[in-house]
């Protein structure tokens, strides 16, 4: 069902955030291990659904994106509850590998990315006109990369 105005919205994301929070009610009952981790990230959803539903200031078109997304927040959250009923031990070393392979990739790390060429200062230059159409030509016929590459060639000649 789709919902196109903010009432169907709001009553959407007001009828989802009740069935995580009985979700969430169920999950409390249960003591087997992994529970902190649905109680946890039921409370996060239930809360950011609860935040959009209230927040007058959002445009339509935000809500309607937001909503989808929370909205398949959920069943992917009720999908791996009931993943975690049926296995709680493979389902919480799944979760564990997933998390080992996520930390090994990405993020700040020393000797990573683009190596500077040297430092960086912001310069403004003015030139004729004929000049800058001669140096956009030379950048054209790919004698040179980008104007920087150009500026870069000419202080090399020292």
């Amino acid at each position: 069902m789709e919902a196109n105005s903010r009432e169907e919205l709001i009553k959407q994301l007001k009828d989802t955030q009740m069935e995580v929070e009985k979700l969430l009610f169920s999950i409390k009952q249960n003591s087997t291990q992994g529970r902190d981790y649905f109680v946890e990230a039921g409370n996060q959803l239930a809360d950011r659904l609860f935040d959009l539903r209230t927040n007058k200031d959002v445009k339509i078109n935000s809500l309607r994106s937001k909503s989808t997304d929370l909205i398949n927040k959920k069943e992917k959250f009720f999908k791996d509850y009931a993943a975690f009923c049926a296995d709680p031990i493979g389902f919480t070393k799944r979760r564990e590998a997933d998390a080992a392979k996520v930390e090994k990739r990405g993020g700040a790390r020393k000797g990573a990315g683009r190596k500077s060429l040297g430092i960086k200062k912001s310069v403004t230059i003015t030139l004729s006109q004929e000049r800058w159409d001669a140096i956009d030509n030379l950048i054209k016929n790919g004698i040179f990369k980008s104007y920087p590459d150009y500026f870069r060639h000419l202080d090399s000649k020292d």
